[in-house]
């Protein structure tokens, strides 16, 4: 999707423990992850320690990156857009995205697709799996859609709860936050290997932007 050569710059915006960073550090790119949580870097440096990968780990506020003008060839951002407060932060990630990109670079942005939620919106949602049972309260708000999930979380480990706020769109919607941030869209996808996106079905959005300009 991002058409990457030998060695091709790329940064992973909230990379969290590195699972894609890792990836494609083991596949021959220059990989800078940046996220703002302590906790979330020092597992990535661990796992990269463990792969025997170099990735330059960086704590970072996303609307406001660390990096400096047209650094990298490729920007990555997969399941870590939408939670901030306002859509004028949300652009605001975009934006630096843009700036960090040389001219025709990529960029991969990945978030889960609103409408199927909106369509058969549940409150309350309950799943076990090996021992651990995740209980999940959800509240929807609208104009502009936002889900909020308080989730409860028990096992062997022990338990714990926390809430997750997350602003939900749909495909035009994001189209749009790309263009209007200097991005023209190459590609809509469902999933990594390049399914077509259906609006009403897809569980995600997978676009892809080219820096223009």
């Amino acid at each position: 999707m991002l058409q990457l050569s030998e060695p091709s710059r790329v940064v992973d915006i909230g990379c969290g423990h590195g699972r894609h960073a890792l990836a494609l550090a083991e596949r021959g790119s220059k990989v800078v992850g940046v996220d703002f949580a302590d906790s979330l870097l020092s597992r990535a440096r661990q796992l990269a320690h463990e792969s025997r990968v170099h990735v330059a780990w960086i704590r970072g506020d996303m609307r406001m990156l660390p990096l400096r003008n047209e650094c990298a060839d490729a920007v990555l951002i997969t399941d870590s857009f939408g939670f901030f407060e306002t859509d004028v932060e949300h652009e605001s990630v975009v934006r630096e995205a843009g700036r960090i990109l040389r001219n025709g670079g990529s960029l991969l942005l990945k978030v889960v697709n609103g409408v199927p939620i909106l369509t058969a919106f549940r409150e309350r949602e309950r799943e076990r799996k090996e021992g651990v049972e995740v209980s999940i309260s959800n509240t929807l708000t609208l104009d502009p859609p936002r889900l909020t999930q308080r989730i409860s979380v028990s096992g062997s480990r022990g338990q714990g709860t926390y809430e997750r706020r997350q602003r939900l769109y749909r495909v035009e919607e994001l189209q749009a936050v790309l263009e209007r941030s200097g991005f023209s869209v190459t590609g809509t996808f469902a999933n990594a290997d390049g399914t077509p996106f259906d609006p009403g079905q897809s569980s995600t959005i997978w676009l892809v932007g080219r820096r223009e300009g």
